[in-house]
């Protein structure tokens, strides 16, 4: 089968290649799926750059999460051949998403909603799942409270924004262009921060009439982490997903005490049978009564793979969806 691999960091279009690899067969709990589409986004952005801090092997294998058709189960797949499942992929192990095909755990695949289009499926899971997880099963918000997205803009945090309307909260959202500032307001955020423009303490306190935050959705990491906690209630929740800024944020055991509020984190990897059964009902009717909806895409055709991540270095919203074959 073909598959898209870099065997150096660099720039997509001169190090990446379309290489032949052996087709892969599944093990127990997995499955060899047929890929419909795969989304790329910041941490392939990162491997690239040679900065993503979960993995750094050679060669770089792209796409984690995959929509596509199960077209070999292995011993005990919860799904049958034939169906059209979203799954994280083999990336690690050479066997990422922009390929014709991957390996995918059955423990980390869902059904695909009906409702999504290939495009739009490809990056359900690690959105508005990895959000459900973190907001609902983690921080367990409430309507009323109040939401700060560390990083509106990207993939799971636009999700968050919309989630978190969706259950009631107030939600604040930080961006760092103009472009994403929209787009965080499409999203629903109420009101939009620019850590480089606007201080964190005045401007939450402004909005929040000096009532703080109640959970903290952390994309970001980093200094973007340490200046939001400052804001936080008492009886706070601060759920970290991700590293954008390059280093995972650093929670200060001090600070936790003295103002009272926890840390955890979400992966939807990481969650129990129930909670993941629940969360597959509340977000299929969100979709279908259209209260969450996935961002707007730009899709690419597989032989256009290295266009595709190419445009990562500047692509400020929209998220980057390469077809299969």
């Amino acid at each position: 089968m073909f598959s898209w691999q870099a065997y150096s960091i660099g720039k997509a279009e001169e190090v990446v290649k379309k290489i032949e690899i052996p087709l892969p067969e599944p093990q127990e709990n997995e499955a060899r799926i047929k890929i419909l589409a795969t989304v790329l986004g910041l941490p392939d952005k990162m491997m690239l750059e040679g900065t993503y801090l979960i993995t750094k092997t050679l060669p770089i294998s792209f796409g984690q999460e995959v929509v596509g058709i199960v077209d070999k189960a292995g011993p005990g797949y919860p799904f049958k051949e034939g169906d059209r499942v979203i799954g994280i992929t083999g990336y690690h192990m050479g066997l990422g998403g922009l390929a014709e095909y991957c390996i995918s755990p059955g423990d980390s695949t869902v059904l695909a909603p009906s409702t999504l289009s290939d495009a739009e499926a490809a990056s359900f899971l690690g959105s508005f799942h990895v959000a459900y997880v973190g907001l609902v099963n983690r921080a367990a918000i409430k309507s009323g409270e109040t939401l700060l997205v560390l990083g509106g803009a990207g993939r799971t945090g636009s999700a968050a924004i919309q989630l978190g309307k969706a259950l009631g909260a107030t939600v604040i959202a930080t961006a760092r262009a103009k472009e994403q500032e929209e787009f965080c307001r499409s999203q629903g955020a109420d009101y939009v921060i620019n850590p480089a423009e606007q201080g964190f303490d005045e401007a939450i306190a402004k909005f929040t009439e000096g009532q703080g935050i109640n959970v903290i959705y952390d994309t970001v990491g980093g200094d973007v982490y340490t200046n939001a906690v400052n804001s936080i209630t008492l009886g706070g929740r601060v759920v970290l997903i991700g590293f954008a800024s390059g280093s995972w944020g650093h929670p200060d055991p001090l600070h936790i005490l003295s103002k009272g509020y926890s840390v955890t984190g979400a992966l939807h990897l990481v969650r129990s049978e129930e909670e993941r059964t629940e969360s597959i009902h509340v977000l299929n009717n969100l979709l279908e009564t259209g209260k969450i909806q996935p961002p707007p895409t730009s899709a690419y055709a597989f032989e256009h793979a290295p266009e595709a991540l190419a445009s990562l270095r500047e692509r400020q919203s929209e998220l980057v969806v390469v077809k299969g074959t």
